[in-house]
C-alpha cells in the first residue's frame, strides 16, 4: 500500500489552510496511513451519520500524475464492478442456475459492489475539486480532496455476507450445472482482473490515495475468498469442467481496465495473466488462470451464452 498522507475535515466545515494547519499537513508527509479501516465501515444503528473528507497531500509537481492515477483507477474499477453486477444479474435470472452458494455469491456481488461503485463515484467527485497549494516559503505542497468517508453509515449500508468455506455448493436434487461452472469460471476471470488492477495501483508510485488503497485491501481480501468458493463449485461439477467453455461475451466490464493501462482492450488469450479470454472471432484459448476454456464471443455454448452489455 502506498504511504499516502491525509488530512480529514468535516464536510460541513471549510478547510482553512492556516500556518498551523499547513505545518501539521507537512508533518503528515512522514506518517503512514491511518490504521482505521475507512472503507470497511458499516451502518451502526443508533449512530448519527457524519461524513468527512479525506485529503491527499503531495508535492505540487507530483499532483497531476497522482490525480491521473486515481482517475484512471476509478474509471477502470467502476466499469469492472458494473460488469460484475450485470454478470451476476444474468446468472440469477437464468433458470438453469443451480448452485445455492453461487446464487448467494451473485446476490452479495450485486449488493456489495453496487455500494463500492458509489464509493468510486464519490472519489471521482472529490478529484474534480481543485487542489489547494500551500506555500510556506521553505516548503510547498498540494492538498487534494481524495474521498468521502462515512458513506456506509449515511447510506445504512450492511455488507451482504459471502458464503463461507463450509457452505454447500450444491443441494440434493440440484447438482452443479454447466451454467454454474460457466458463471464460476467467468467470474473467476473477472475477479482476477480486479485483483491485478488493485495490485497495479498499489505498486504505482503515483497512486497516492489512501482511501483507494484501503478499498483495494477490501477488494483483494473479498475477491480472493470468492475465487476460492467458485473453485469449489467447479470441483463439484460431475462432468468434465475443463470442457465447459465460457464465451468471451460472458465476461463483462474488462474493457474498462484499458483506462487503467492494463492492456485489456482486446482481452487477448495471453493478455492478462494467461486467463485464456479469446477476442471475438478468434479460436478459444485452452490455458487460462484456472484452466478456463473461453470461446469466441459469437459462439454460444450449451445454449446458455449470455452476451455482454
Amino acid at each position: 500500500m502506498s504511504s499516502t498522507n491525509q488530512i480529514r475535515a468535516s464536510k460541513r466545515l471549510p478547510l482553512r489552510l492556516t500556518l498551523a494547519t499547513a505545518v501539521a499537513a507537512t508533518a503528515l508527509l512522514t506518517v503512514g496511513p491511518s490504521a482505521r479501516a475507512m472503507v470497511g465501515e458499516q451502518y451502526e444503528p443508533g449512530t448519527s451519520p457524519v461524513t468527512t473528507t479525506s485529503y491527499s497531500v503531495t508535492s505540487p509537481e507530483a499532483l497531476a500524475a497522482a490525480v491521473k492515477a486515481d482517475r484512471d483507477y476509478v474509471t477502470g474499477m467502476r466499469a469492472h464492478h458494473a460488469g460484475a453486477l450485470s454478470m451476476s444479474k444474468e446468472y440469477l435470472a437464468d433458470p438453469v442456475a443451480s448452485s445455492p452458494a453461487l446464487k448467494e455469491l451473485a446476490q452479495a456481488i450485486v449488493h456489495n459492489q453496487q455500494f463500492e461503485i458509489g464509493l468510486l463515484d464519490e472519489v471521482a467527485r472529490n478529484l474534480d475539486r481543485p487542489a489547494r497549494v500551500v506555500n510556506l516559503g521553505f516548503a510547498r505542497f498540494a492538498v487534494q480532496s481524495a474521498a468521502t468517508e462515512g458513506l456506509g453509515q449515511r447510506d445504512r449500508f450492511m455488507k451482504y455476507p459471502v458464503p463461507g468455506p463450509l457452505a454447500a455448493v450444491f443441494s440434493v436434487g440440484a447438482p452443479v450445472t454447466e451454467r454454474d461452472v460457466q458463471f464460476a469460471k467467468a467470474m473467476t476471470i473477472h475477479h482476477q482482473g480486479a485483483l491485478d488492477m488493485a495490485r497495479a495501483y498499489q505498486a504505482d508510485r503515483n497512486g497516492r490515495n489512501t482511501f483507494l488503497g484501503l478499498l483495494n485491501v477490501d477488494i483483494v481480501t473479498d475477491q480472493t475468498q470468492e475465487i476460492a468458493l467458485m473453485q469449489r463449485v467447479i470441483s463439484a461439477y460431475r462432468g468434465n469442467a475443463d470442457a465447459v467453455q465460457v464465451p468471451a461475451s460472458m465476461v463483462h466490464g474488462m474493457e474498462g481496465m484499458a483506462h487503467a493501462g492494463h492492456g485489456m482492450q482486446h482481452m487477448s488469450a495471453d493478455a492478462h495473466a494467461g486467463h485464456g479470454v479469446a477476442p471475438a472471432g478468434q479460436a478459444a484459448a485452452a490455458t487460462g488462470h484456472t484452466g478456463h476454456r473461453v470461446a469466441p464471443a459469437p459462439q454460444a455454448q450449451g445454449g446458455h451464452a449470455h452476451h455482454g452489455h
